[in-house]
């Protein structure tokens, strides 16, 4: 069954969309992004779409498609700010793009057990997604990843952030602290920075007895259990981007639910205002 789609933007992130989308078998994409040079005719009323365009207007983009019942996948962050964000969250049709949901490095790291995570992501382009600051460009991946593989409700949090090359927030430090229904807490020390001098992407996760140390973007990972030398993981070959894809059309085609709701995105969001009230 191929299924026909409009893609709205052809940014960075919309050129991989592109890339992968007109690469299957099973994909009719139309591009639309007149600041590009794409304007391509949608005939009749597509099957679902993908927003990547700027975050200032996902809204405006996606909430008549949604309320037209066309699936829609967003990139992340859903929204500029909650209320347009909550109003977007209600729509059963929603995909969040928080692609590292999708990056096999967590496929042995158990939901739910970690105590105690320090995660770092750094990269070396001060310029990218200025419309945003580096709370919802950067750190926000590891904020749903927080709540999605260690859980629990957060409890507490404490924030330093500094401005380096414009008025937004480039540079952020967060620890965060989840309480469980059972009563434990887990800990999240995370950085996140916009204008390093290389690319970092690491997760270092702790659990009684077990220690994992993961490289979100050279896709590797060791694992260690107290007592014994860390073992190399067998990261399965996965590119996380055509892995969203499949869930998505997935998705789109009824067969399950994108793992990834506009109410996950919706949670991301709030705990990224929660950080950056802590600034203030």
């Amino acid at each position: 069954m191929t299924l026909s789609g409009v893609l709205y933007g052809h940014g960075h992130m919309g050129r991989l969309h592109a890339e992968k989308l007109r690469a299957r078998s099973d994909v009719r994409l139309a591009i639309v992004d007149p600041d590009q040079g794409f304007n391509d005719p949608v005939t009749g009323v597509p099957d679902f779409a993908v927003i990547a365009t700027p975050t200032l207007t996902h809204a405006a983009l996606a909430a008549p498609l949604l309320d037209s019942g066309i699936p829609c996948l967003i990139e992340k962050p859903l929204a500029p700010n909650l209320v347009l964000a909550e109003a977007l969250s209600t729509h059963r049709h929603l995909a969040v793009g928080h692609i590292e949901r999708f990056n096999p490095v967590f496929t042995e790291l158990p939901r739910g057990d970690i105590s105690f995570v320090n995660i770092e992501r750094l990269t070396p382009n001060p310029g990218r997604d200025a419309d945003v600051d580096v709370i919802d460009d950067l750190m926000i991946h590891d904020l749903d990843l927080l709540l999605h593989w260690v859980g629990g409700t957060v409890t507490e949090v404490h924030a330093k952030g500094l401005s380096v090359s414009g008025t937004q927030v480039d540079m952020v430090n967060a620890r965060i602290e989840l309480t469980r229904e059972s009563g434990e807490t887990a800990v999240a020390n995370i950085t996140a920075s916009r204008v390093s001098e290389r690319t970092v992407r690491t997760w270092r996760a702790f659990a009684p007895g077990h220690y994992w140390s993961l490289d979100l973007h050279q896709r590797t990972g060791k694992h260690a259990r107290w007592g014994s030398s860390p073992e190399t993981m067998r990261i399965p070959k996965i590119d996380p981007l055509q892995a969203q894809h499949d869930a998505f059309l997935s998705a789109v085609r009824g067969e399950r639910d994108f793992p990834c709701s506009g109410t996950d995105g919706l949670r991301a969001l709030q705990l990224a205002d929660t950080v950056r009230r802590c600034l203030q």
